[in-house]
């Protein structure tokens, strides 16, 4: 018989574009050209930055730690894969 106790499941990081409005996730890491993701460090998305989606579309509109909203293209957005907070 198996059982759980204590153990933590991992959950799997999905594409930035797969949050709906208001909801929240953690970045792991970009799966971009080396110059896109320069530029999106630049702006603060870098692993383990809380983001929360605002509006899913074109462009794609996220809220940064709370403190700014960044627009993104929808192909880069979809490039950015994070953590869905529970």
């Amino acid at each position: 018989m198996m059982t759980t106790t204590d153990s933590k499941i991992e959950s799997k990081a999905v594409p930035l574009t797969q949050l709906v409005r208001g909801q929240t996730g953690r970045i792991e890491c970009t799966q971009a050209h080396p110059d896109d993701c320069s530029m999106l460090r630049a702006m603060g998305l870098h692993p383990n930055a809380s983001v929360q989606m605002c509006r899913l579309g074109e462009p794609c509109i996220i809220s940064l730690s709370g403190a700014c909203r960044i627009g993104l293209a929808k192909d880069i957005a979809s490039r950015v894969m994070v953590h869905i907070d529970e």
